[in-house]
């Protein structure tokens, strides 16, 4: 080999190694299985052999947390929903608070400032994992609800202050008796008319003084904002899921002079309040600013919105439940159940669950209204939700535990597989959204693919491009949108940036993430289908070329070699 080919060699090396065009293509069910599926599948058109994601037919949250609000103790706690009990403590599936510290129970944060009403019972989870509590105790003119953190951050730099979990523990001045929940002393009343300047715990994002008093009904929409209503003045108002501050808009407030019990909205946008002894439903449509009272003609409590787009209604001590037509309000159906019918709850397999309190279980019912199963849980159960595994969790009021069923235990009757004891007093009195399930699954139902790939240290990603395939679609009623971002080190970000197909990103860093989010109209089975997608990049100065490049590469200098052994015969 001659020296000429040698420095023929080295210069091509060099080029292609830092000037390499590079591209990262996806389109076949393998591809697609290297990112991440949340609530969506590659499942395949009968007429191709290549994947497509889309949406599953029953979405649930992407969060691994539940939020319970504990009454007793004017808290709320966040608990691991993947915790594996029989790690934990002695091995079984009972974890005492002691067991659960810092493990199971991920932190405890009060609901309000010290001095103003809490005794919260009403969560709802929003598009980002953080939680709504209402303070039902707060009636002195204005009521109240607090937004605290899943993932708090403090922008000044400064060390985060947050709750670890620790029951019983004075670590970083937590209050004894909870799981470490830090003071919000509200010194000077800094904080009586909203904020949050005096709280210990960073996590605690706002405090916001509400229209609606004794807060009882809470609700995210699909653009993250909360509606909150108040059971006693029957005030409703839309805030901003950001700042707290009310949305402007004529269909942003109402008050029917009924409801306020507990709120959900509906894959259209609609709200409904459960209105407890009024044996009514409110309904209220903030795009056409119109409210309706539903007379269903028996107590309201619970709610809860299955695959179909239909919504069920506990009746409390009538023991029955009833599914009404969201379209046209009508009472479809009312079906015999358990006594003290509360929380209500659907999983994937469109079951609908439902907390019996004095019956001290849970019902499971088939979508038909028939009973399927009754599975007991503990003392006065309240409230129930469907987790990112699709087991249900039951709040137990008198024991002061939740519960987690598996549903395909015994035969698929379900069963429990945890028990989690909150400590004397907490009292968990929930029975509305504490995962996400109902925003995510119901209201805005999306799912999401994620895939971080690696173009080497300085990578400079240029253009983007999906859906070229025949096979890409967006039905009216759905939508996909791709977002991008950038890091170097994969443990800072930056933010996610939109972008068209053919867009050039025009982002530089080694690692790119990147997120699909496919969405539709609750209500229906529609689905966006993402055929194809297409990241063209600069590599960075330590990326080794794919070997099919390396492959065509080195036929390439082979040729080179033997051309330079012709020249030189």
């Amino acid at each position: 080999m001659t020296k000429k080919f040698l420095l023929t060699l080295l210069f091509l090396t060099q080029v292609c190694g830092f000037a390499w065009a590079g591209t990262f293509s996806f389109t076949t069910t393998d591809e697609w299985g290297t990112g991440v599926l949340t609530s969506t599948n590659t499942s395949e058109p009968p007429d191709t052999g290549d994947g497509h994601v889309r949406l599953n037919d029953a979405i649930l949250t992407p969060f691994n947390h539940i939020w319970v609000a504990l009454s007793g103790r004017g808290t709320v706690a966040r608990i691991d929903t993947n915790v594996n009990p029989t790690t934990l403590g002695n091995g079984d599936t009972y974890l005492t608070e002691a067991e659960a510290s810092g493990m199971a129970v991920l932190g405890e944060y009060y609901t309000a400032p010290s001095g103003l009403g809490r005794d919260p019972s009403r969560t709802t989870v929003d598009a980002n994992g953080d939680v709504w509590v209402g303070n039902r105790a707060q009636d002195s003119g204005q009521g109240s609800v607090a937004k605290i953190s899943a993932n708090p951050t403090n922008p000044t730099g400064a060390p985060v202050v947050t709750s670890n979990g620790i029951f019983g523990s004075a670590a970083n001045g937590g209050a004894a008796g909870t799981f470490n929940a830090l003071s919000w002393t509200n010194s000077g009343g800094a904080d009586s008319a909203g904020g949050v300047t005096t709280a210990t715990d960073d996590a605690q994002m706002l405090y916001v003084r509400t229209s609606g008093t004794a807060v009882r009904a809470v609700a995210v929409d699909a653009n993250n904002d909360v509606w909150v209503g108040g059971y006693n003045n029957k005030q409703f108002q839309l805030y901003d899921g950001d700042s707290g501050t009310p949305v402007a808009g004529s269909g942003n407030s109402f008050n029917a002079g009924a409801g306020g019990y507990g709120a959900v909205v509906d894959g259209n946008g609609v709200v409904w309040s459960a209105g407890l002894n009024y044996n009514s439903l409110v309904k209220h449509d903030p795009a056409t600013n119109t409210t309706q009272i539903i007379a269903n003609g028996r107590y309201s409590y619970g709610m809860g919105i299955d695959n179909n787009g239909k919504l069920w209604v506990s009746n409390w001590t009538d023991n029955t439940v009833q599914r009404i037509d969201t379209a046209t309000g009508v009472v479809e159906g009312t079906f015999a159940a358990y006594s003290g019918m509360r929380g209500v709850a659907v999983t994937p397999d469109n079951d609908i669950w439902v907390a019996a309190s004095y019956s001290n279980g849970v019902m499971r019912m088939n979508n038909d209204g028939s009973i399927q199963t009754f599975i007991p849980t503990g003392d006065h159960p309240t409230g129930v939700a469907v987790d990112s595994n699709g087991k249900v969790w039951v709040t137990n009021y008198n024991a002061s535990t939740v519960s987690r069923i598996d549903p395909t235990l015994n035969g698929g009757d379900g069963g429990v597989d945890m028990t989690l004891y909150l400590g004397s007093g907490a009292n968990p009195y929930n029975y509305s959204d504490m995962t996400g399930t109902v925003l995510l699954g119901s209201t805005t139902p999306q799912g999401t693919w994620r895939k971080v790939v690696d173009g080497g240290i300085g990578a400079d990603w240029g253009q983007i491009l999906w859906n070229q395939q025949d096979e890409g679609d967006i039905p009216d009623s759905t939508g996909l949108l791709m977002e991008a971002r950038v890091s170097d080190d994969q443990s800072t970000w930056s933010d996610y940036i939109a972008f068209d197909s053919g867009d050039d990103l025009g982002l530089l860093g080694r690692y790119l993430e990147v997120r699909a989010t496919l969405s539709r109209t609750g209500g229906t089975n529609l689905t966006p289908v993402l055929s194809d997608l297409r990241i063209d990049y600069t590599p960075g100065n330590n990326v080794v070329p794919e070997p099919g490049t390396m492959m065509l590469l080195g036929l390439g200098l082979l040729g080179l070699a033997g051309m330079t052994r012709r020249n030189k015969k």
